[in-house]
């Protein structure tokens, strides 16, 4: 989504996904908390000054050290408190364990990507307001740019913090408001909501991060500011989630670009918004250069290629009902069905196992039925070259179908509310059954968001 002088002048999506899903932000999420520390400090609520073992002393260890004292809100905004290395720090005593964390630099010297520091800023914003950031900010922030739709997900701690660092959701249009709002410096509608000092502070750069300890070049070793990632284009910041989740700002052209991806190529992504979306003489696009018929078609026909292949009537009548059962002398189990389609920025995920599966034809669709302790959930692909369109239970998926020969079957299973989703081979061999899922967007043996080991079995017919 493209806004430039006040107005969109493109937006679109890539089929199966949609405008009306929300999307998982990753760490756009903190440019958010960072903005609820604004609204805060802009309350008189709390200062930036204010050490972090003040606001928790009955966290601290034993004996803290002098950087664990001296390090203030300021230094967790740039994420400069003193860690030398990040910490996940997600339990239920997350805050003991992260203030316990090493502080081996003194605070405001040292960067370091810090993703469980913004995690600390949710939680100071829940002592110091009560509530935690999505509902502080919902009258002085979300109501106002007219978000009504928003999800993050708690820690499990006592207090039940939200993950300011990385939890959060939103659909495309409201991250493209929220990242007008950063470019109008906190205004909207002819309404100053959070003081213009802020954002001269926060969307500058404030620590350097070329050289630092995660070796960020090009667009990330610009430097820092408040939970913002200063850009290579002149005065340019943005919001930034992990797989390409952007809200760019360029001040100077009066334009915002707002991305959601699933891409570890994430420079590349920039360098293609730098060179096709930005005007400029050195590339020769300017606004009169659009065609807006052309452009629109391209919009309407944006889509994920989906699987093809030839129908084998012969194969699915022979499969078609048939039940299979995870063979009694298997070493391994089949995990459930959330856990084998999986996705990035997934928390809740059901870790339960399948121990029957079945398939029905239908003239377009294949559908697949898994049951998990007696519980049937079923996916239907199509097989027509497009994303059939589902729920199982609280989860929206995609998914397309394929025939590779006679008797192996693929699907493509997109959550919808996720990043990505995976890519099932289904073998069948007389009454046995083997499949393999390959995650989409990673390797399966990456650790990352909400990603998770995929447990499979042979089946048999039963």
């Amino acid at each position: 989504m493209v806004v430039r002088n006040g107005k969109c002048c493109v937006s679109g999506w890539w089929a199966p996904y949609g405008p009306e899903y929300l999307h998982p932000l990753c760490s756009f999420s903190k440019s958010l908390t960072s903005v609820a520390v604004g609204f805060a400090e802009q309350e008189g609520l709390l200062n930036l000054e204010e050490r972090i073992a003040d606001i928790f002393p009955e966290y601290l260890p034993e004996h803290p050290e002098q950087n664990l004292l001296n390090a203030n809100l300021h230094h967790f905004l740039t994420m400069s408190c003193g860690h030398d290395t990040e910490i996940e720090a997600m339990g239920e005593d997350r805050i003991r364990e992260f203030l316990s964390h090493p502080f081996s630099h003194k605070p405001g010297t040292f960067y370091r990507y810090n993703t469980a520091g913004t995690n600390m800023l949710a939680a100071v914003i829940k002592r110091r307001t009560g509530q935690n950031v999505t509902e502080y900010l919902r009258p002085r922030l979300l109501d106002p740019l007219g978000i009504r739709e928003i999800y993050c997900e708690r820690l499990p701690d006592g207090e039940s913090v939200e993950i300011g660092g990385g939890g959060m959701k939103l659909k495309t249009e409201d991250m493209a408001k929220f990242t007008y709002f950063l470019l109008n410096k906190g205004r909207w509608e002819g309404k100053q909501l959070l003081r213009e000092s802020w954002f001269e502070r926060a969307c500058s750069k404030l620590i350097e991060t070329e050289g630092d300890a995660d070796g960020h070049v090009k667009d990330w070793a610009c430097g820092y500011g408040y939970q913002f990632w200063r850009g290579s284009y002149p005065g340019s910041f943005r919001a930034d989630g992990a797989f390409g989740q952007f809200g760019i700002v360029f001040p100077d052209l009066d334009m915002i670009v707002v991305t959601t991806s699933a891409t570890e190529e994430t420079q590349e992504l920039m360098d293609l918004i730098l060179k096709y979306l930005v005007p400029s003489k050195a590339n020769g696009r300017t606004d009169k250069t659009l065609q807006p018929q052309v452009l629109e078609e391209k919009l309407v026909a944006l889509a994920i290629l989906p699987l093809k292949g030839a129908r084998q009537p012969e194969a699915e009548e022979q499969i078609d009902g048939r039940v299979y059962a995870v063979e009694e002398d298997s070493e391994d189990y089949c995990s459930s069905m959330e856990l084998l389609v999986g996705g990035v920025a997934l928390y809740h995920v059901e870790e339960g196992m399948t121990d029957r599966m079945s398939f029905t034809f239908l003239k377009d669709t294949v559908t697949w039925s898994l049951w998990e302790a007696g519980k049937k959930k079923e996916i239907t692909g199509d097989f027509c070259g497009r994303f059939h369109i589902g729920r199982c239970g609280e989860c929206s998926y995609g998914a397309s179908a394929g025939w590779i020969d006679k008797y192996t079957l693929q699907m493509e299973i997109r959550r919808l509310d996720a990043i990505s989703g995976a890519r099932i081979t289904f073998r069948f061999d007389g009454g046995r059954l083997t499949f393999d899922s390959q995650d989409t967007l990673l390797p399966e043996d990456r650790d990352t968001i909400g990603m998770r080991k995929k447990h499979k079995a042979s089946f048999s017919v039963l």
